[in-house]
């Protein structure tokens, strides 16, 4: 995956990001599970295809603007890209205030909390892992490098010296 250079590495943290939130939110949706709360997934997923728009969106056209300019309707999304981010949590607010059900509002407004606190951990975590990747590989692999070496020490340690 390193070989690939950073597109690969980027394609990687981005799936690893989707994987964490499904987790995340699957863990929200398990407490409220027997409400059958409406939209909530579907929700969910919309506001992580909105966050992930609007965080990588800039950052994506430095590091690759010359294959934006190439394609006909991606500098039309380049130009409005902040408009188009804020019109899409809009339209995801106005979908979770038309989804309310009067008698479960505390906890779809809970469930809207848990959306939004998972999306501030997950999307802005790999967001600046790539920000970071685009600084150099080795702040991508020393870190990771650190927490594996790390993970099979305390394994040995564990394994030799514990009882």
């Amino acid at each position: 995956i390193i070989y690939g250079g950073p597109l690969a590495l980027m394609i990687t943290v981005f799936l690893v990001q989707v994987k964490c939130f499904a987790e995340i939110i699957n863990i929200g949706y398990a407490v409220y599970k027997m409400d059958n709360l409406p939209w909530f997934r579907s929700l969910s997923w919309y506001f992580l295809v909105a966050s992930n728009y609007f965080f990588y969106g800039e950052s994506l056209v430095e590091q690759f603007g010359v294959l934006i300019n190439n394609v006909d309707f991606l500098p039309f999304l380049v130009r409005y890209h902040r408009l188009i981010s804020f019109s899409m949590y809009i339209i995801g607010f106005v979908w979770f205030v038309l989804s309310l059900v009067k008698k479960y509002y505390l906890r779809q407004f809970s469930l809207f909390a848990w959306t939004h606190v998972a999306l501030l951990c997950v999307v802005t975590q790999s967001y600046l892992i790539i920000q970071n990747m685009f600084q150099g590989l080795i702040w991508l692999i020393m870190p990771v490098m650190m927490v594996i070496i790390n993970d099979i020490m305390a394994y040995f340690f564990g394994f030799f010296m514990g009882r």
